[in-house]
């Protein structure tokens, strides 16, 4: 979808506002679905994020005063859509502290007929959605279907979209939440039951948060583990936002089956460049040998099994690859085509 009447070089400004109102969980999660498989046939033109890093946490030295920070560029060309797109997002640790945001993000939209630029979207509302949308691609194939007791660990924007994507796949009966800030939980208990009618409470600790759980979502900026492997029963599937940073490690082994997204991708901070920066492994401690499948090329391409078993105990773990961001913010500019949405401005 092109807009008419627009000169080239206008574009369409889509703010977080229009964004959270403009991509809804079930679209989310289609386009996602589709984004995978598209990678898995090879249909996309992607690289690994190029990172910029102005503070690295491998340097030698104390912390920064304020965190530890990276640059990335997200670039990925999806061709069933003739579409390209740039991901240009900043993560610093101690933003928080400061009254400022630990990730920003900017989407830009390109037409890959004609290379004319078409929106510039809020990546960072788009980077929460598509990270809801591949931890509910990971359980489809990999928690129990009849699994309606979902744990939230870490109620932030992240844990919000979990909820809403995975709400889309299972009937959800029940969720706990805990953060380290229990009014946070408390809130989100509350609009989990407004928006979704389900049962929802808090815990007074990660271990009593997934006792029962058919599903947990782990989604902190925890920069240690704060989910231990002994605490998971058998049947349960673990959503891993952050890789191992938060989750213990020793699950990637002790559970039946380890997932990840993409190897392309993934690989990179499992045993890459990005080992010890980004996912909270250290060199040596994992690899791929280790990894039961990925969803792209194995799981959806019908080559590995998602569950297999009731009991097994399962977890996913993916990154994010640029494609996502990419698909899922030209999603973005047509929906905000369609509804009128958005703002034009000239640039040249």
């Amino acid at each position: 979808m092109t807009a008419p009447d627009r000169s080239p070089g206008e574009i369409l400004v889509v703010s977080r506002r229009e964004v959270e109102e403009l991509l809804t969980p079930a679209a989310t999660l289609q386009r996602v679905l589709d984004t995978f498989t598209w990678v898995g046939e090879g249909l996309v033109d992607q690289t690994n994020p190029v990172n910029l890093w102005v503070h690295d946490r491998t340097a030698p030295g104390p912390e920064p005063p304020f965190g530890y920070g990276v640059v990335q560029a997200f670039p990925a060309l999806i061709r069933p859509l003739e579409r390209a797109a740039l991901k240009w997002l900043s993560s610093w640790s101690g933003n928080p502290r400061r009254s400022l945001p630990g990730i920003s993000a900017l989407d830009l939209v390109t037409d890959a007929d004609t290379g004319m630029p078409l929106a510039l979207v809020d990546g960072t509302s788009v980077t929460n959605m598509r990270t809801g949308g591949h931890a509910a691609v990971g359980a489809k194939f990999l928690a129990r279907p009849d699994s309606s007791h979902l744990a939230i660990i870490g109620c932030g924007n992240e844990g919000r979209t979990h909820l809403w994507l995975l709400a889309e796949l299972f009937d959800l009966a029940h969720v706990t939440a805990f953060d380290i800030d229990e009014a946070a939980a408390t809130r989100f208990a509350a609009e989990s039951t407004v928006k979704l009618g389900v049962e929802a409470g808090i815990a007074a600790s990660v271990e009593e948060a997934v006792a029962g759980a058919d599903i947990v979502c782990v989604v902190t900026t925890a920069l240690r583990p704060v989910l231990m492997e002994p605490w998971i029963s058998p049947g349960t599937h673990v959503c891993a936002a952050t890789g191992f940073r938060d989750v213990d490690p020793a699950c990637a082994r002790a559970f039946d089956k380890w997932v990840v997204g993409w190897y392309g991708r993934d690989l990179e901070w499992i045993t890459g460049d990005e080992v010890g920066r980004i996912g909270g492994l250290q060199v040596g401690q994992l690899g791929r040998g280790d990894i039961h499948a990925d969803i792209a090329t194995e799981i959806l391409q019908g080559q590995r099994p998602g569950r297999e078993d009731p009991a097994e105990r399962t977890i996913m773990t993916h990154m994010g690859m640029p494609a996502l961001d990419a698909a899922c913010a030209a999603l973005v500019y047509d929906l905000a085509l369609e509804a009128g949405a958005g703002t034009w401005i000239e640039v040249f």
